[in-house]
């Protein structure tokens, strides 16, 4: 493709739309990009792209709406002009994990590149990177586990100036937000790793609660509803040949409707009150919205809305045999599968941290403030 297409997708039958991008997409040589224009929001199309070819293009919004959108979609590069250097994480000491891969980062020269390797997702690593350097770089796994992670991480061609489409804005708003929290993003000084760790109960209660929000409840809030679409085309696609499909799209939806309603009860509810113990504590004059010492009757619907998360997730496990799609099966089944084992993983470790950290501490501050002005 010689010269740079515009493709307005409003022209097209709906039944066309999609495969025509697709035969775009698959006649562009490696950096060659081309141009949608759509009167909607095109993310599903990004997350098909994705799932049907691969992390191989980047996909950047030239106008974003509400009545118009416009997506240049660029097929990657596929060969490096430089060697890279390869770190391997692993055998670094905890505390010296972080301003390691700092100091690689900084003795990179514009649009170079180098890959770190690790037994577990070095996410924190990335928010970190985004707070103290700004979105100068591009990270990219080239291998995501479960049980090894690479991740290419390049600074842009030009470092004072941010790459459009790199970074998505809501990683950067959580970035931000994380470092005005204080919050450390993996191995400090000390040797702790975040988030995975075990000295929560070390950490100031409210602080615990924002990481919670910033972290985990924004994972659900980023990723239900591309799950609950994905999990509908899957099943609209495969489900004459594979029918339990038709069961996870549905199970799906109502799992996914009953978090998004539980999240935001914590956020609404316990979250606030939370703070105002806190605050309470500091200040003994100031008044609480609620009657201290009544936190366990919310507390135990929580636990018990967990408690039916978890068992919607074995049933979801149960009717996909371990979230394992058949030898046959394409790009957009195994690719929901895999969004579904890590929707779980993160899950998992969301509920353990309110169920073992965040919930025991607040019943036993509301019983402190309780006896203290009874």
């Amino acid at each position: 493709m010689a010269t740079l297409q515009t493709l307005n997708v409003t022209l097209l039958e709906p039944r066309l739309k999609h495969p025509t991008v697709f035969r775009y997409f698959d006649a562009l040589a490696a950096g060659e990009n081309f141009i949608i224009e759509n009167d909607h929001d095109p993310k599903p199309l990004y997350y098909e792209l994705l799932a049907e070819r691969g992390n191989i293009f980047t996909w950047e919004y030239l106008e974003k709406g509400p009545e118009w959108f416009v997506v240049q979609i660029t097929k990657n590069p596929t060969e490096e002009s430089h060697d890279i250097q390869t770190l391997d994480v692993t055998q670094l000491e905890p505390r010296m994990k972080h301003p390691t891969v700092f100091k690689y980062f900084d003795a990179l020269a514009a649009g170079e590149a180098f890959v770190i390797e690790n037994d577990h997702d070095p996410k924190p690593l990335y928010y970190e990177l985004l707070a103290e350097r700004g979105n100068i770089f591009t990270w990219e796994y080239l291998e995501q586990g479960p049980e090894w992670f690479k991740v290419k991480i390049a600074k842009n061609r030009d470092e004072k100036t941010p790459q459009n489409g790199s970074i998505p804005e809501k990683d950067l708003k959580k970035a931000a937000y994380l470092k005005e929290k204080g919050v450390t993003f993996g191995c400090s000084d000390s040797g702790t790793k975040f988030p995975d760790n075990n000295d929560y109960d070390e950490w100031e209660l409210g602080m615990l609660a924002d990481y919670i929000v910033a972290t985990h409840h924004q994972y659900i809030k980023d990723n239900a509803e591309s799950l609950n679409g994905l999990a509908i085309k899957v099943s609209e696609h495969h489900g004459q040949n594979n029918p339990e499909l038709h069961r996870v799209a549905t199970s799906t939806h109502h799992f996914l409707q009953d978090l998004l309603n539980h999240i935001t009860n914590e956020e609404e509810v316990l979250f606030p009150v939370i703070k105002q113990l806190l605050s309470k504590k500091d200040n003994p004059s100031e008044e609480l919205s609620y009657e201290a010492g009544t936190l366990d009757h919310p507390i135990r619907i929580l636990l018990k809305e967990h408690e039916i998360a978890g068992e919607d997730l074995n049933f979801l496990r149960k009717i996909t045999n371990n979230f394992a799609p058949p030898k046959n099966a394409c790009n957009s089944f195994t690719y929901l599968y895999e969004k579904l084992k890590e929707f779980e993983n993160d899950l998992y470790i969301h509920l353990r941290i309110e169920n073992d950290y965040l919930f025991p501490r607040a019943l036993k501050l509301d019983e402190e403030i309780a006896a203290a002005h009874s």
